[in-house]
């Protein structure tokens, strides 16, 4: 797993000098850390269902094939920031050196748009969870208030605080995902996840597509980069991030399939959730899933906070705001009405959620534009 800490000091100042997020900068590496934590809780929710719906019992391999999609998308943002400060200093700059000053703010555009659609996707998701899984009677305002309250007091602060408490979250949710993994061993078949052939090619292919999404949230936290140093590790760092995330989201979906068979886990709104019930090693380990939707608070929480950080950063470079900190309110207020009136039902956000315009859009945005941006870039020579 990758070191936490953070690095040298840099010309623009030392990582946690106690300065605010528009003067102040995290590591590259902190950078991965967040990027990985947000993507725990939608990639335990969604690849063992995609896994088991399109690749069947060999749906955990299109975690391996996602993974090195993103290990290589890492080195396309590494071409874009090679030049270290005297080159773009985000993703932003990147779109309008290579698209022009239009172009560039039309791509922007779009960015910020379907940034500001997940940001209200995942506050809902995160009050659906807790009303079927803990307060069944509760309201789903205390949630939204209370998650927005959080995102707005972190949104105002240090992104410093921000990673650093990533750093600690990604060790406890490797703690976690490895205890219920070994608790689970009793109940792993081995014959719902093997043998796998290249008869299955085609399946985990199909599987693959809809995980590029999540995988593909890399790219919307490079607009952060005014905020990022050593943007230059971007490739080896990506690549330490695409391996963790790989073996971990593995061993989630083959899990999820060897325990209850890829025709069962692909009906589950939850299967990862449902299969901690099945544990009874003993007494004191049988509600073990209450770890697991603690960790997945957190996930919720950082996912959140994140988007909320790339919409402040995206909307700074639009508006041509001086402080991103200036848009915490209205992004706050924004998630709480936004995550309300998304969806009716659980039922209709997990139907847009799935659906084949949303992955294409998601991929699109985190892969697809990012290698034609390198490609006209360098077309162009200004990459």
């Amino acid at each position: 797993m990758m070191r936490t800490g953070n690095n040298a000091p840099e010309a623009n100042g030392n990582i946690g000098g106690g300065i605010s997020p528009d003067n102040g900068k995290i590591s590259m590496r902190q950078t991965v850390i967040i990027y990985i934590v947000a993507c725990l809780s939608p990639a335990t929710r969604l690849f063992p269902i995609m896994g088991s719906k399109y690749g069947r019992h060999a749906g955990w391999v299109a975690v391996i094939v996602g993974a090195a999609a993103l290990a290589a998308l890492s080195y396309v943002f590494a071409s874009f920031f090679k030049k270290g400060e005297s080159g773009p200093r985000c993703l932003s700059d990147v779109f309008e050196r290579v698209f022009g000053k239009l172009g560039g703010k039309t791509v922007i555009a779009a960015y910020f748009l379907w940034a500001a659609l997940l940001y209200t996707l995942y506050i809902r998701y995160y009050a659906e969870r807790m009303l079927a899984t803990i307060f069944i009677t509760a309201d789903m305002r205390f949630f939204l208030l209370t998650m927005m309250v959080l995102v707005f007091v972190a949104a105002r602060g240090r992104l410093e605080v921000f990673a650093r408490f990533s750093e600690i979250s990604i060790l406890l949710f490797t703690v976690i995902m490895l205890a219920l993994a070994i608790c689970l061993m009793p109940t792993f078949e081995i014959q719902n996840v093997w043998p796998v052939t290249y008869l299955d090619a085609v399946p985990i292919l199909k599987a693959t597509f809809p995980m590029l999404g999540t995988f593909g949230y890399l790219t919307f936290f490079f607009f952060l980069g005014e905020q990022i140093s050593n943007k230059r590790d971007a490739g080896r760092l990506g690549r330490k991030g695409a391996l963790y995330l790989g073996l971990m989201l593995t061993l989630v979906t083959v899990v999820c399939i060897g325990t209850l068979s890829h025709s069962v886990a692909a009906n589950m709104p939850t299967p990862f959730f449902s299969t901690t019930k099945l544990i009874t090693i003993m007494q004191p380990l049988d509600r073990l899933e209450a770890l697991l939707l603690s960790e997945w608070v957190i996930s919720d929480f950082i996912i959140i906070t994140a988007f909320a950080f790339i919409l402040m950063s995206i909307g700074k470079k639009l508006f041509n705001l001086k402080h991103a900190r200036y848009l915490a309110t209205p992004v706050a207020f924004f998630g709480f009405v936004g995550g309300l009136l998304i969806a009716s039902s659980r039922f209709e956000l997990e139907a847009f959620s799935d659906s084949t315009l949303a992955v294409a859009i998601n991929a699109a945005m985190g892969f697809g534009a990012p290698v034609l941006t390198l490609i006209v870039g360098k077309l162009r020579r200004v990459i």
